[in-house]
This record gives structure tokens, sequence and C-alpha cells, in this order.
């Protein structure tokens, strides 16, 4: 293990396996070890109608083990000429041929990891009979259930019955059910889980994935199978090399015990990017031994539940810390919705329930309008008019103050309008038309809790436009013990030991003002920087200036004050 507090691994295709020598494959080792320091590798033994005979995968085995690697096993249930590859899994041939892979690998190897192409879409005559009434999520659902269990599950543990069975989960995690992913039902099954962190380029590609996926989907799958979560997978697929070091840096940041650079070939083929990474971890473990766990704001994500899709992983983008669960968190004392929340019947009653122990919930737009006519008017009563608003100025309002600081947005932006009753209820924040006003962050008390409407932008990444004073509000409404005073695109990553990282999404350096919710603390860098200066200080508050450079990160702990 080359770092204390995390493993870097990789992973090699049966294609490459296939067309490469032992000794072509021994000079690729070479090389890529001059680039970054590899703990373990994943040798895949099945891809697309390729299969690794028994001696080339023993001998490539023994290569990695002779320098170094720790050595599993992978499988592609992927096949040629379908689109994107995926199996029919209703066809008995290909259920045979899956057994008989699972089988195969599980005997090579005491480690079996599936890739992400362990779904379906397939819609072929067999399929559409199979599905019957049902629709295809439900279909789907319950297909993958039994391939895994029966199939894969099956044939690898009678082939090996100590064998651990590791299923991989991909970045598209508001799609899993649509394609037969089960994060409800696998994760029980298989003896260990893994977590897709690839976000590539976040504004040209058609996934449009925010950065701070990164973050969350391990942090996700890390409830839904605690300690099991293996680690983060990332490629440098569609990245710029910024691109591909903020996956590494989140990947960490999220605490995942491997780190996966998908994959060896690619290691090999571009060496800037291999360095790169090499780079990162060498300045990362030291950092990351003296974090504590990921906290934040609980949040709550349903089992096959989808809504306004990516939304968590826009708010977290905007500097607020997220803390997901697959069940709803009724501890919290702070708890943030968007309209994945109602996809659980029972819902409404457990926001009131939240909201009658004190705790304070924000729930967003589209979850409101979701929940029209199912008891949610019953705790604060609105409309969500379906009418729109555009602009680019806004306002901030304390209780019992009128609005005040005016301040420009860096566009405009396109949001649904609600009405509401005056005096009823508080709007904290709003968009400005000419002689309108149209709430942004509202607010209203129910027995000793609060509940927030969030107005979501019909477009999510235009919660990046949103001015600074803006988003201050939002995140001081948060209650967090760490709240920033800045622009969006500047990602702050909670622990709970006191120590926090801040990480720049953003092409220009940054000056960015830190709020500690205690007076009397310094703040010690845990990277090398000079110690920032402390902006202003009173009765329980002490702010400090951070300067950023573009795409790097910072971190920190907060210190009592000597003497203090």
């Amino acid at each position: 293990m080359h770092y204390a507090h995390f493993l870097t691994v990789t992973y090699a295709p049966a294609g490459y396996l296939n067309e490469n020598s032992i000794e072509q494959i021994r000079a690729d080792i070479e090389k890529v070890g001059k680039y970054v320091k590899l703990d373990k590798i994943y040798l895949e033994t099945y891809r697309s109608d390729v299969l690794i005979e028994r001696e080339k995968m023993e001998a490539v085995k023994a290569l990695f083990i002779e320098n170094g690697y720790q050595v599993s096993g992978g499988i592609t249930t992927t096949v040629s000429r379908t689109l994107m590859g995926s199996m029919c899994f209703t066809n008995p041939e290909n259920r045979k041929k899956l057994g008989e892979i699972a089988a195969y690998t599980a005997r090579l190897f005491d480690e079996v990891i599936l890739d992400d192409f362990y779904f379906t879409n397939c819609r072929c005559e067999s399929c559409i009979k199979a599905k019957g009434d049902r629709d295809w999520a439900s279909f789907r659902l319950a297909l993958m259930n039994d391939i895994s269990e029966n199939v894969i599950i099956k044939n690898a543990k009678a082939a090996n019955p100590g064998v651990n069975l590791i299923i991989k989960y991909p970045n598209w995690y508001d799609s899993y059910q649509a394609c037969g992913y089960n994060p409800e039902d696998e994760p029980r099954m298989f003896d260990m889980v893994y977590t897709g962190t690839e976000t590539r380029d976040p504004h040209y590609t058609h996934q449009n994935l925010p950065r701070y996926l990164s973050f969350f989907l391990p942090r996700l799958m890390e409830r839904i199978k605690p300690g099991k979560n293996g680690g983060g997978w990332y490629d440098l697929f569609e990245c710029s090399l910024e691109d591909y070091v903020q996956q590494a840096y989140l990947t960490l940041f999220a605490k995942c015990r491997e780190n996966m650079l998908f994959c060896f070939p690619l290691l090999v083929n571009f060496p800037v990017y291999t360095a790169s990474a090499g780079a990162v971890y060498d300045q990362a473990d030291a950092v990351m031994g003296q974090i504590g766990e990921p906290v934040g704001i609980a949040c709550y994500k349903p089992f096959h539940s989808h809504g306004e899709r990516r939304l968590y992983d826009f708010m977290g983008m905007l500097g607020i810390p997220l803390d997901p669960y697959p069940d709803y968190p009724s501890d919290a004392p702070v708890i943030f919705l968007t309209a994945d929340a109602a996809w659980d019947d029972t819902i409404v009653d457990k926001i009131r329930e939240s909201l009658l122990a004190a705790g304070n919930v924000f729930i967003t737009s589209g979850l409101y309008e979701l929940l029209a006519g199912k008891g949610i008017e019953d705790i604060l009563p609105l409309e969500i008019t379906g009418k729109k608003i555009i602009s680019d100025t806004f306002t901030n309002s304390g209780f019992g103050q009128n609005n005040s600081a005016f301040v420009k947005a860096t566009g405009p932006v396109t949001m649904p309008h609600i009405a509401y009753n005056e005096n009823d209820l508080w709007v904290l924040s709003s968009a400005l038309t000419p002689f309108s006003s149209h709430p942004l962050l509202l607010c209203g008390t129910y027995g000793k809790g609060r509940l927030y409407v969030l107005t979501i932008p019909d477009t999510p990444a235009d919660l990046y436009k949103l001015p600074a004073e803006t988003l201050t509000l939002l995140r001081r409404e948060l209650k967090l013990p760490v709240t920033l005073e800045c622009s969006s695109r500047i990602g702050l990553f909670l622990y709970d030991n006191d120590t926090f990282i801040l990480q720049s999404f953003l092409d220009r350096p940054e000056h960015t003002r830190v709020s500690i919710g205690r007076s009397g603390v310094s703040l010690i860098p845990l990277t090398k920087m000079r110690p920032p200066e402390k902006a202003r200080s009173k009765e329980n508050e002490s702010v400090f200036d951070v300067f950023l450079m573009p795409g790097h990160y910072a971190a920190f702990k907060i210190t009592a004050d000597s003497g203090g």
C-alpha cells in the first residue's frame, strides 16, 4: 500500500489484455509506474464477446503480482452490436453464457467486480413479452434482481464460495430504475458496492454532470451499504486535464477506500493525465489523514426516485455540503428535500413530524408542486401558479424588514412564479421584475419548526448565476457551522472533526470569505499555504478571507485562538 489513507487502483479491459503480449504489458507496467503509484488492478476476463483464455490470464495475473500489485477480477456484461452493448437478459443463451463467465472468473480470482454496463435497455420481442403489463422500470428491476441472484451470484459462489462480489453503480443515479439498477435490493445480494465518480466535462458533454456528483454519489452509496462501498471510479473520457484532476479530488474528499483510475491502457497512453493523478495522490495523503468523516445538510433520495434531476449536485456546487440518505433522516435538525421525495407516499406526514419536533425543512418549488393537494397546504399554503418570470435582479430581507441590497445576477434567470398570503409567511429573498417581486426563498412557521420553500430555476444550472449575497443568505438559513460568503462554484466539504475543504470549480482566482459560527478561533491550513487573515470577528462568528487558485482546493482545521 503506497498511501496510508487510501488505495490507488486501476482496471485492465479484456480487449487490452487480449491484444497485447506479456512483454508489452510488462513494459506498460514500467511506464505507468513512473507517473503514479498503484496498489491494485482489476483484470477483466470478459467484455463484448472477448474472453481471455485461462493460460493468458494466469500469466497476466502473475505479472502484476510480481510487480507488487494486488489483483482482482472484472466482468463487463456486454455484447457486440447492440445499443450500449447491453445484453438481453431474457435470452436463455445469454443467461447461460453469463453464468459460465461468472463461474470462470470466480475460479481465477477471490474478488470480482461488475463494470457498470451491468444493466438492460433491451426492448426485443422476448423482453416485451416478459414485461407484460408492467412498466419498463418495474420489469427491469425485477429482471436484474433475478440475474444477480440466480445467474451471477449463484454461479460465482458455486465456483468459489469465498469470492467477494462487487457491483459497481454508474454516475447516472437518477436513471437507475429505468435500466434495472436496483440499489434497494442488490446491495443486500452482493458483498460490496462500488461507485462511479466520473463527471468529465460538465459543460459540453450530453450528461452535463455537476462536479459535486463525484462527492455526493459515493456518500449516498456509503449510506446504502455502510462500510462496504469499495471505492470511487473515474476516467479521462471527454476530460480536460482540470476536469480529470477534479474528479480525483472529489473522490478523495468523499473518503472512498479505493480510488479507481479507469483504465490501465489509458494510463499508458495519456501520461500527462497519469502524472497529474500521481501528483494529486502524493499531496492528498497527508490531508486525508487529518480530516474526519463527511457531514452536511441531511437530504433524502428515496430508492428508484427521480424528480428535479441532479439538483442535489447543483446545490452542492453552491457551497452547500449535503449528507444524503436513502431513508428519511427524521432525526436531522435541518433537512433539504427535492422533488425526489415525492416518491415517498408518506412524505407530507414526515415533513410535519420534523417541524413539530422543532426541525427546519427546506423543500423545492418542484416538490411543493407535486405535493399540492396531498396535505402540504395544511403546513404552508401557497400556489405554484404555472407562470414564469425572468429576472437578473435579486434582493434579500430579514424577518420584519423590507427589501435591501438590490444585486445583479450574472445573467437572466427563468423561474416559476409563486403566489403566497402576505404576513402568513415571510419572503427572505426575491427576484425582481419591473414593479413586481417574486419569491426565491420564503419561510413559514409550523409548530416549533420552520418550513422553507426554495424556488428552483427552470434550468438548474441557472442557480450558478445567483448573486453572492443571495447565496450567502440561503447558506446562513441552513445553519451550517461553516458558511461561505461568495458566488457559486466554490465547494464546501465539512467533516466531523472541525476540519473542512474548499474546492474551487472556477477558471479564475477567487477571494472567498469563510464564516465560522463561533468566536475566538483560527484556521490552520492542512495544505501548504499561509494561514488566512481574519476579516472580522464578533460574538459567535469569526470570518476569514481565503484565496483560492482556479480549480484547486484548500483544507483547514478550526482551532481555538491562543489563550482564547
